[in-house]
């Protein structure tokens, strides 16, 4: 196994077993969603740099990332964001529901997902004119 799919597999079991997303851990590190999926995936180089802010993200110690036993993955988070994904596809989402969501996050994200959809919608209103 190459050291990059060595520490990718690790980030990725790391970042699952905390129940987070790629785009979490992106904005917990300072790094980017794509850097931290090409890593993931062994598509991309690292630096000491950019894993000592994954592990001080994922608050692990560096050794962690260069485990070469196999690790059984937690099948617990997996399933629970099928079961998301479930109830998003099925479900209508209230106001309520949503503000809810809003208030159990920090404010620093809340800002980041108002940006984000702030310019989905300027995206969608110039596709429909």
């Amino acid at each position: 196994m190459k050291k990059c799919t060595v520490v990718g597999d690790n980030i990725k079991r790391l970042r699952l077993g905390a129940e987070i997303t790629q785009e979490e851990l992106a904005l917990r590190s300072g790094l980017s969603q794509g850097y931290i999926n090409q890593i993931e995936s062994g598509k991309r180089r690292f630096t000491q740099k950019s894993l000592e802010m994954i592990t001080q993200a994922l608050t692990v110690p560096m050794s962690e990332l260069f485990k070469t036993e196999v690790h059984q993955q937690s099948r617990a988070p997996q399933e629970g964001m099928q079961e998301g994904m479930a109830v998003y596809g099925k479900k209508r989402i209230t106001q309520k529901d949503f503000q809810a969501l809003l208030n159990d996050l920090p404010e620093h994200i809340v800002r980041h997902y108002f940006l984000l959809m702030k310019l989905e919608v300027e995206i969608w209103k110039k596709d429909r004119a």
